[in-house]
């Protein structure tokens, strides 16, 4: 009974909300990627910072030579040769070191390897607000076509009710034969319509769906924009946005970088102590000729006095890519202030489109009324009745469109300012 019950229930599809599409991306392959990336920079990051703690290395070595080393003594009339050592030789040491000085190079690689991790993290930022954006878009393009398919539906009911009265006017010999084939055709073709809708809402879903890494078989758009203010929404996006503090932080590396160049005009100082014994055995207890211990403390100093001029022109090198990197950024921020300017003309004519819409609705149902009452009391021609049904669907379909459109464009908005001015501004405080 429960078999029969469950295969009379239509299928069910359920909806996925915005909200949790957005959540889906947050655990898409794309973004376990990228956290992935980041974190080998932060392990490189770490790894620099090591440079800056002293080093221990233990080594050990173990030779035999083919013959006992000696030397020569010119005593008398003949030479005499004395032993120097064994045919075996053991050597061990434990070898701490630690760079004293090092021109701030050892700083700079340090502070480098951190904003390159800072980079690496708004970067992935950055992905996640673009992410967004395209889930937003395919989100509000699969809303338009589901409007569009509603619509299309009920100009196929309008449509199909229309052909059935034609039928009968037909059958009564009140309709000529074009007219009744004119009102099928157009069924076939709203039918056709139908199918060509449903076919680009699958398309859209397998690639929100391949991008989510979820089955998504509907949406369920919404969402509540807060009132849109140009001026705070492009300081917020000058200050906060991921992609322009990823730029910052690039500009920041540029710094490190000069700095490392710089650090070749400075000596560099070291120190360095070892345990250190040999033997002929492994015990290390010395060969009988040469000291056992050769423990030591020691210090270095190196200083290049000249290469060729080849640091000052690294120097102007990282000097020049600095300049470039900031020239960059400032392009990038009126690029942004540029497209924000142009979202906010967008939206502003979608909102006054769609009014425009709305009322061209209003005016095509009337028609509608008008020209079906016109064609059953045999005033209207089967072809004006069509063309009322299609352009009645169109009408509807486009505020559908439009009204997806300005969802689109709104979080769109919120998302030019970044991250956190979407979350605080699109009321979705779970994302």
């Amino acid at each position: 009974m429960k078999r029969l019950l469950f295969l009379t229930l239509p299928a069910l599809v359920w909806a996925e909300s915005y909200e949790q599409i957005l959540r889906y991306l947050d655990d898409s392959l794309v973004m376990k990627s990228a956290r992935q990336m980041k974190q080998a920079v932060y392990e490189m990051a770490k790894s620099a910072e090591g440079k800056n703690l002293p080093t221990l290395d233990a080594d050990f070595t173990a030779v035999r030579l083919k013959e006992t080393p000696t030397a020569t003594f010119h005593l008398g009339a003949a030479p005499t040769k004395a032993p120097m050592g064994k045919k075996n030789n053991f050597e061990g040491a434990l070898t701490l070191k630690y760079p004293i000085f090092t021109g701030f190079a050892i700083t700079a690689s340090i502070d480098k390897a951190t904003w390159q991790h800072k980079q690496a993290t708004l970067k992935v930022s950055d992905l996640k607000r673009n992410l967004y954006l395209s889930a937003t878009q395919l989100s509000s393009a699969i809303d338009a076509t589901d409007h569009k398919l509603d619509a299309l539906k009920k100009a196929k009911d309008a449509t199909d009710a229309a052909l059935e009265k034609a039928q009968g006017l037909y059958d009564n010999g009140l309709l000529p034969p074009a007219d009744l084939y004119n009102i099928r055709a157009k069924s076939y073709e709203i039918e056709a319509q139908i199918t060509d809708a449903a076919s680009q809402k699958s398309q859209l879903l397998n690639t929100l769906s391949q991008m989510t890494g979820h089955i998504i078989e509907s949406v369920d758009l919404y969402g509540d924009s807060m009132p849109l203010d140009k001026e705070t929404l492009e300081k917020e996006a000058l200050s906060k946005r991921e992609d322009i503090r990823a730029l910052q932080a690039a500009l920041r590396v540029k710094e490190e970088d000069i700095r490392l160049a710089k650090s070749r005009y400075y000596p560099t100082i070291g120190a360095a102590a070892a345990l250190k014994r040999r033997g002929d055995t492994l015990k290390l207890n010395g060969n009988g000729i040469m000291n056992a211990d050769e423990s030591y403390l020691g210090a270095s100093l190196s200083w290049n006095l000249f290469n060729g001029f080849s640091d000052k022109h690294t120097i102007e090198a990282a000097r020049l890519q600095k300049l470039s990197s900031a020239t960059s950024l400032l392009d990038y921020k009126n690029r942004v202030k540029r497209e924000l300017d142009n979202a906010f003309l967008q939206l502003g004519s979608l909102k006054s489109r769609l009014l425009s819409a709305k009322m061209e609705v209003k005016a095509k149902e009337e028609y509608y009324k008008l020209t079906e009452g016109r064609f059953e009391n045999q005033l209207a021609s089967a072809d004006e009745l069509s063309r009322a049904i299609a352009d009645l669907a169109a009408a509807r379909a486009k505020v559908s469109a439009l009204k997806s459109q300005i969802f689109n464009q709104k979080a769109s908005i919120w998302l030019m300012g970044g991250l956190e001015s979407f979350k605080n501004g699109f009321s979705l405080p779970s994302v």
